[in-house]
């Protein structure tokens, strides 16, 4: 089976595998968490944005969320994820939201999951 390469269309990079950009953008939430920062800015920030666009068009998910909210930062938070019937702590990334009226929402986001997505969608057997 050959590797699936994951195309960031945000910065026109092409990663070699799925795994390889699964690590790199899993480091960035790491370091969001572990530095308690919130991103809002940069090349990081304009990944993650186009890496959440992209995972929702293509599984139809929070496509009203996108088209009535702008994505206004991304941080690391700590989460419970289940993994063959056990809970592990894991750290992922929690998307903040704003709406016209200044309201602020946020929602948990695993990159590891929506690069999966894409990379199946951009190499269709």
């Amino acid at each position: 089976m050959a590797a699936k390469t994951v195309t960031i269309e945000s910065k026109d990079y092409v990663f070699n595998t799925l795994k390889e950009a699964q690590n790199y953008y899993d480091a960035i939430v790491k370091e969001l968490y572990n530095a308690k920062l919130t991103l809002t800015t940069g090349q990081d920030f304009e990944d993650l944005k186009w890496i959440y666009s992209t995972y929702c068009h293509y599984t139809k998910q929070n496509l009203d969320k996108l088209s009535n909210s702008d994505i206004t930062g991304f941080k690391g938070i700590s989460t419970v994820r289940e993994k063959g019937g056990q809970y592990i702590p894991t750290e992922c990334c929690a998307i903040i939201f704003s709406d016209s009226s200044s309201n602020c929402t946020e929602e948990e986001f695993f990159t590891d999951k929506a690069l999966k997505e894409i990379a199946i969608k951009q190499n269709p057997r």
